[in-house]
This record gives C-alpha cells, sequence and structure tokens, in this order.
C-alpha cells in the first residue's frame, strides 16, 4: 500500500485522521507524518495495527501492541520535582504489561547500571508493595520524585548506579508515597564502561 492509500482508507474506515490514530493507538501527528514531506518510517508494530484495521485481518497475540499514557520524566537521582506532559502515548508490546501501566523517562545517573538516562520505564500504579530488590517510583509530601531500588533492614532506596555520589535515602525521616513498581525498561544502545 502506498502512504496516500493508507491515509484514504483510514479517512473512509474511521471518518478522519484523529479518529483512526486514537483507534490505532498512534500519536496523531505521527501518523500524518506518514504521507508528508519526510515520509517518514512506520514502525512494525504501527503498521500491524493499521493493516489490521484496514484488511480486518487479525495480528498474532505475540505482535498486538497498545499504548499506555506517557507522563513526563522521573528523576534517577535524589528527590527531585520533574515535569509532567499529558497527550503523549507510549507503545507496549508484553501482554502482561498491567492495565493502569503508564510510562516515564529516566532522567539522571543514579540508575545507570539498571537502566540509561534516557531510557524510558512502566511503572505499575496498582503495586505499591515494598519487596526487596525491586524497583519503585517513590514522591516526597513535596511532590519530588525519584526511581530506586527498595532494600530493608534499614529499609532504603538505594542507587544502582556507577556514580559514588550517589547515596541511599533512609525510609522513615518523611513521608514518602509509593507510586508504583517498575514492571519494565526500554532503553537505547548506551556507551560501554571502562572498566
Amino acid at each position: 500500500m502506498t502512504p496516500e492509500q493508507i491515509r484514504d482508507g483510514l479517512k473512509a474506515k474511521f471518518g478522519s485522521i484523529r479518529a483512526a490514530a486514537a483507534a490505532l493507538g498512534i500519536s496523531e501527528n505521527h501518523l500524518s507524518k506518514i504521507w508528508g514531506k519526510a515520509g517518514r518510517q512506520v514502525a512494525v508494530a504501527e503498521m500491524d495495527a493499521i493493516r489490521a484495521a484496514l484488511l480486518d485481518e487479525a495480528v498474532p497475540e505475540a505482535r498486538k501492541v497498545r499504548s499506555i499514557p506517557w507522563l513526563g520524566a522521573v528523576p534517577a537521582r535524589d528527590f527531585r520535582a520533574e515535569e509532567e506532559f499529558g497527550g503523549r502515548r507510549f507503545l507496549v508490546s508484553d501482554p502482561e504489561t498491567p492495565a493502569g501501566a503508564y510510562a516515564l523517562t529516566v532522567k539522571g545517573d543514579s540508575m545507570d547500571l539498571i537502566v540509561s538516562d534516557g531510557a524510558s520505564i512502566v511503572v505499575d500504579p496498582e503495586d505499591t508493595a515494598l519487596w526487596p530488590g525491586k524497583r519503585y517510583v517513590v514522591m516526597t509530601e513535596d511532590g519530588e520524585k525519584t526511581f530506586k531500588e527498595f532494600q530493608a533492614d534499614p529499609a532504603r532506596l538505594i542507587p544502582c548506579s556507577s556514580n559514588p555520589a550517589h547515596q541511599p535515602i533512609l525510609l522513615g525521616s518523611e513521608p514518602i508515597k509509593i507510586l508504583g513498581r517498575v514492571f519494565s525498561y526500554t532503553t537505547r544502545d548506551a556507551p560501554r564502561r571502562q572498566v
């Protein structure tokens, strides 16, 4: 199919590109760029969704993709306030991704042994029970957030970092709210650390 055939087919089926984007779980901006001057490349998951919609084909369960809210950034350093933005979506293909999950972009290096600065994490807001060795997004009463690993005896949030400047945060000195456990990570390739 040509980009123009895709556009016309989506308009015919859904009435508008905006409605098609919402139905397919693809950003309207991304969908429009497919047939724009730049001719944006279509990701496999996006093409699967378009093909399934236009040809009424079933996508194999292993390749189904859905979108979840992408709510901004979370510091991978000390507690910090970070911007939140709405309307953006993040595609996930793991069928076990929790129903209420959302995505955040990691900022900082205090978790760089697990995930690099700029990576994305998927958070399950329904899973707030603290278990040693699991990673969580937490928030202070002031609305400042961080992403760390929980350890017990004593209860603390620890960095998993190659940077020794990052220190554990002891729990109990101030109230915190567990925003959710990290379900999965999506990361880009990073330079190899010198050993």
